[in-house]
């Protein structure tokens, strides 16, 4: 390891960690997470704690890890699922009045993350890390909510109902109807509120939502971060001794995957697309964006894993002087210097993580350690920022930011 990076890895991550006492159940618990970029980012986020946990148990910091799941587990409340935000800090700026005062309480969001919390797991499993059989349970619940509530076309691949659930915002993926539409950061906020009070209408009863709402895709992303995860997780769940959930757990895993090849993958362009649900006919969204190439992750066959990396080290498309830029060079949305609508092309660390993780599954070590290293570069060159344009290196968004701490397992 790195000891100077791990030193400054956890000068942040101890900078931007949050603790309190909070009453749930009747209890007073004490809850530690780390908050993205504090005065940015307060609250405490799935995917971003997910991602949190596995720096700290890089760091041996294994009763911070668990912490940083204990608080999220926490969020559930009453809940079968773990949601996208809970709110920890009661900030009532005009954010809050804008967007999260349409939830039905003040706890929490009614919306989901990528489910990559099974594999958070595994990895600190993996490391002699020990966890209470509650939150095994709840981590179980949590995957068996998605599988019957999120899929109620039975295409074993979970919907989103709000591009926040994605974790890619305002990707380009999700334009849909505003496609070519003047201000679009307008357009894209406005559509972030109306899809939000649209469930709020239907009383975040998620049947009626599955059949009404505006938005409903199934994301390539969100679905190969659930099949990563499921599969981690029915590992854990066999060491715990939950025999048939793991068991069940590694089928669905198997059928997520099969189905992304089945509806996702586009032979003509070679590349994974996100499904329009409301779409009558051309239900693949053909936007080229990272999320195409994110199931490397999984155990594509070897010609679908050929064709992606063939996109990836595409020069004008993904092999940019900073990879990996989150939308393809030559889209007419690429934009690496856009820090108003985000996704839209800078280059994230935590993708940078996903796809790593994907190069070195498939045994691509050269093209593994160029991305770690391209990675490092930018960290060195911008510091710990949110995201990095992808042609200069410069840094973008908050700073000091959490999740770029990933660097640190790239190696």
């Amino acid at each position: 390891m790195n000891i100077l990076l791990a030193d400054q890895v956890r000068a942040l991550l101890s900078k931007n960690t949050i603790q309190k006492q909070i009453s749930r159940r009747g209890l007073i618990h004490e809850i530690t997470y780390t908050a993205p970029s504090p005065g940015t980012y307060d609250q405490q986020w799935f995917w971003d704690s997910c991602l949190h946990s596995l720096v700290w148990s890089e760091l041996g910091e294994q009763s911070r890890a668990i912490q940083e799941i204990a608080s999220l587990i926490l969020g559930m409340d009453e809940k079968q699922f773990i949601p996208h935000m809970i709110f920890w800090k009661k900030i009532k700026n005009i954010y809050w009045w804008i967007f999260d005062k349409l939830y039905p309480t003040d706890l929490y969001s009614e919306l989901i993350q990528p489910p990559l919390i099974g594999y958070t797991i595994q990895s600190l499993v993996e490391k002699g890390t020990e966890f209470e059989k509650e939150i095994i349970e709840s981590v179980l619940s949590h995957y068996n909510y998605l599988a019957k509530v999120r899929d109620p076309e039975k295409m074993n691949l979970i919907s989103i109902i709000h591009p926040w659930e994605s974790g890619l915002d305002s990707s380009p993926k999700f334009d849909l109807e505003l496609t070519n539409k003047r201000l679009m950061r307008f357009h894209q906020w406005k559509r972030m509120r109306s899809l939000l009070k649209e469930s709020a209408k239907y009383e975040w009863n998620q049947e009626i939502i599955a059949k009404k709402s505006t938005f409903r895709v199934k994301c390539v992303l969100t679905n190969t971060l659930y099949a990563f995860g499921m599969e981690a997780f029915s590992e854990v769940l066999s060491k715990y001794n939950f025999k048939d959930a793991a068991k069940e757990l590694k089928e669905k895993s198997r059928a997520v995957l099969d189905s992304l090849i089945q509806n996702s993958w586009n032979e003509k362009e070679e590349l994974f697309f996100d499904i329009n649900l409301n779409a009558s006919e051309n239900k693949q969204i053909h936007v080229n964006t990272i999320a195409a190439l994110l199931p490397l992750m999984l155990d594509i066959p070897k010609d679908i894993k050929d064709s992606l990396i063939t996109h990836l080290t595409n020069k004008t498309e993904y092999w940019s002087a900073y990879p990996v830029p989150t939308v393809s060079m030559n889209e007419l949305s690429f934009n690496p210097n856009n820090i108003q609508l985000l996704w839209r092309g800078p280059t994230w660390v935590n993708t940078n993580f996903f796809i790593w993780k994907g190069l070195k599954k498939h045994k691509e070590k050269s093209l593994a350690d160029e991305i770690a290293q391209k990675t490092r570069e930018l960290v060195e060159k911008s510091g710990f920022r949110e995201f990095y344009n992808p042609i200069t290196g410069e840094g973008g968004g908050a700073t000091n930011f959490g999740w770029s701490t990933l660097i640190l397992l790239m190696k």
